[in-house]
């Protein structure tokens, strides 16, 4: 009986062996077993069922623009300039010729200072106190004495537009002459003077004038006549102004 049972469970272990070989070496086999190894794959979401957050799309992000640069601050400390005071006080010196009798020439020194006032951006106007003298002279053998004369006026300055250093000047007013040593020579009148300038500096400038001076004239002839007429000297000038 053990002899038997001996003999037999060696054969029956060789018959089982091709068919263990044989599922160990199957491919079907190997596939199953993967299959089984692998992780189960997530099951699909139901519709209208939140999904998780790892698994939800991420939202698009509307492109972004870069802000424009502002403009740089001023410098520390920095500050505008203030614009500069037009108006202020004046002083001239003016040479030239004056004629007050008929083609005869006389030598005129003469100053003027006052102040004005800004009137606008191209504008001042002011006062003004004048004084000069036309200097003897001879002409054809005839003497001509020395006459000093004083005025008082406006005195007006138009720049030809905002920022240009040319202008034109005015001048109107009262004055009084006294000739040399001939009573007859004093006389009074009003006078209006026009002209042309350049700035230099902002304080300096040169200028050309005519100055016209009128007055009346009272004649005495014999037997008590008498007659008015209303004269007139002319003065061309080159001048300076400094202004404070």
């Amino acid at each position: 009986m053990k002899k038997s049972a001996t003999v037999v469970l060696p054969l029956i272990l060789a018959m089982l062996a091709p068919c263990a070989g044989a599922q160990s070496v199957s491919p079907a086999w190997d596939a199953y077993r993967n299959k089984e190894q692998q992780p189960s794959a997530a099951p699909a979401p139901v519709q209208g069922e939140a999904q998780p957050a790892s698994q939800t799309a991420a939202p698009v992000q509307a492109p972004t623009y870069a802000a424009p640069a502002s403009v740089p601050p001023p410098p520390h400390g920095y500050t505008r300039p203030a614009a500069e005071p037009k108006g202020g006080f004046f002083l001239g010196a003016q040479v030239g010729k004056g004629w007050i009798y008929d083609d005869v020439d006389q030598n005129v020194a003469a100053i003027n200072g006052g102040y004005r006032w800004q009137a606008g951006d191209v504008t001042l106007v002011g006062i003004e106190l004048a004084s000069g003298r036309l200097a003897e002279t001879d002409d054809d053998g005839w003497r001509y004495g020395k006459v000093t004369y004083g005025s008082v006026g406006a005195n007006a300055r138009f720049n030809f537009g905002e920022g240009s250093p040319w202008f034109a000047i005015a001048r109107l007013g009262y004055w009084s002459a006294d000739g040399d040593g001939d009573d007859e020579s004093d006389v009074d009148g009003g006078y209006a003077s026009f002209g042309i300038g350049v700035d230099v500096t902002r304080n300096f400038n040169v200028n050309l004038m005519y100055t016209n001076h009128a007055y009346a004239t009272t004649y005495y002839y014999y037997g008590g006549y008498e007659e008015t007429e209303i004269n007139r000297a002319d003065m061309v000038t080159l001048g300076v102004e400094a202004r404070f």
